[in-house]
């Protein structure tokens, strides 16, 4: 019924909205009370926070690399749509260079390509986008302006229900019901299996798109693919890019204003890392000059924290030589031995994340060379800004993306499954003392270590009893694609496959 009722949602008529307010939800580790019987599925990594228990990186620089699987099956192809995606968050200001009303992002990005439709393809680098707005702590409005509370049956088998709306005005931070300029109201449903309730949220104006943020497009995903491998979205939708609401989150969480107390990654120390090489120079580390095997090199700092008084962050790097493996400069950092630091401390947002991607060797399970950030840390005590060097060695990208067969739920091939250390996030709700442990779900940073890995089944058909068992008989199953609104040619995974066969395909099948 609720995978129902969403599917018909999704697939109205999508009009482009008017400019008005913008509100925005941010995500993280689920509460304890955020459980199925109100409507929290499994297959989401985290739920809505409430104003100050965001979760948020606070490293300037997270690194990203590919597993053979997915070079294997995707291709350079697949490369180019993943970085593109990562491109879209790394050409993003810092937060503290936006504006107060955001009226420089647009409020509706989505778009549809008809002929990827029709070959049932999903967009790898819209997928891609999504994914990686959740894993920023960008939460999805459509999907929780109206969230369940708690609910309980009485006597008289009358259930009652608490509704909250995590949704947040960018200014006031005040709850909104509004998604990208359109009202919002919700309708409590019951679904199976067990006394399970949700709500489904919807635009009133019903000739309002009932989706419009990319950070939707995952979250969607996930819940749907883990319950049974159907999509809401539908094929051949891809998204260009992000929306006033989206970027809203973002600004919120990593703006220098926005103050918590929190601890630092495992993996921080203080001072610098010391004997680590750096890889060469390559055009998508966000910030690097080009280099022929387009992994990232120290070639350029970032402004944290917002400000003309903040200190950029930059790799140490002492001497260089030749590295003709590699095509490129193989740059040795030198540094002194890590030092005592303020771990847990009062730190403002760090003002931008920049994406780098590593090199990753498949058969060792470690980067191919040693990687080392280290940065200016920037902390308040005594209501004065401190900073300290902290540096972080990179042994493991912080994202790995990557292919296999994932096999099915109830018969549907599972396109896709991620996988994060834990839940994902690191709760400092006890160091802000809020409320008694174990009842906050945050503030927090999140985690490190999360794996995306896409299904290489390729091409599949649906077939049941009483329909046809054969191949003429049978449905074209959903598979990943990239293609865009201009006249670049469609490209179906696995890389090389011919579009020719799978039009054939779905002219023999239904």
């Amino acid at each position: 019924m609720l995978r129902s009722i969403y599917g018909l949602l999704l697939a109205a008529v999508l009009l482009t909205p008017t400019h008005r307010a913008a509100a925005f939800s941010i995500l993280g580790s689920k509460a304890t009370w955020m459980t199925g019987s109100v409507g929290y599925q499994a297959g989401e990594t985290g739920g809505p926070m409430l104003p100050g228990e965001g979760y948020r990186w606070n490293i300037p620089v997270v690194t990203y690399g590919f597993d053979d699987s997915f070079l294997t099956y995707f291709g350079t192809n697949g490369i180019a749509a993943v970085e593109s995606a990562i491109q879209v968050l790394n050409n993003l200001p810092t937060a503290d260079a936006m504006s107060d009303t955001l009226e420089e992002f647009p409020t509706y990005t989505l778009r549809h390509n008809n002929s990827a439709a029709a070959l049932g393809l999903i967009d790898l680098k819209t997928l891609t986008l999504s994914y990686l707005l959740e894993r920023l702590g960008v939460g999805a409005p459509e999907r929780w302006v109206w969230s369940l509370r708690q609910f309980f049956t009485d006597p008289a088998n009358i259930q009652h229900f608490s509704v909250f709306n995590p949704n947040y005005d960018p200014v006031t931070l005040r709850s909104s019901s509004l998604v990208n300029g359109n009202q919002f109201t919700y309708q409590i449903i019951r679904y199976l299996p067990g006394d399970n309730y949700t709500t489904v949220n919807f635009p009133v104006d019903p000739t309002a798109p009932a989706f419009s943020t990319a950070a939707y497009y995952w979250q969607a995903f996930v819940t749907y693919n883990d319950r049974g491998g159907a999509l809401p979205e539908s094929p051949g939708t891809y998204i260009p890019g992000l929306t006033r609401e989206d970027v809203a989150a973002i600004r919120y969480l990593y703006r220098s204003k926005n103050y918590a107390v929190e601890t630092v990654l495992p993996d921080v120390v203080g001072g610098s890392s010391s004997g680590l090489s750096v890889g060469t120079v390559g055009s998508s580390g966000g910030g690097g000059s080009g280099g022929s095997d387009g992994i990232w090199t120290p070639t350029f700092s970032v402004a944290v924290g917002g400000g003309s008084s903040d200190t950029p962050w930059s790799i140490v790097v002492s001497s260089a030589g030749t590295n003709a493996a590699a095509g490129g400069t193989n740059v040795v950092v030198t540094t002194t031995n890590s030092i005592a630091f303020n771990a847990n401390a009062l730190r403002p947002g760090i003002g931008k994340v920049t994406f780098a991607r590593v090199s990753w060797d498949s058969v060792l399970s470690a980067t191919t060379k040693p990687y080392a950030v280290t940065w200016t840390d920037r902390y308040i005590t005594n209501g004065s800004i401190k900073t300290q060097k902290v540096s972080r060695s990179i042994v493991r990208p912080d994202f790995l993306f990557a292919a296999g067969d994932l096999g099915t739920i109830n018969h549907v091939p599972i396109l896709i499954v991620h996988a994060t250390s834990g839940d994902g996030y690191l709760n400092d709700s006890a160091l802000n003392r809020i409320g008694a442990a174990g009842e906050q779900a945050g503030p927090g940073i999140i985690n490190t270590a999360n794996e995306m890995v896409f299904s290489k089944l390729g091409r599949y058909f649906l077939n049941e009893t009483g329909v046809g068992t054969g191949e003429a008989d049978a449905f074209l199953g959903i598979s990943f694609g990239s293609y865009d609104g201009s006249t670049n040619p469609i490209v179906a995974y696995p890389d090389g496959a011919s579009i020719r066969a799978l039009e054939a395909q779905v002219l023999r099948g239904r």
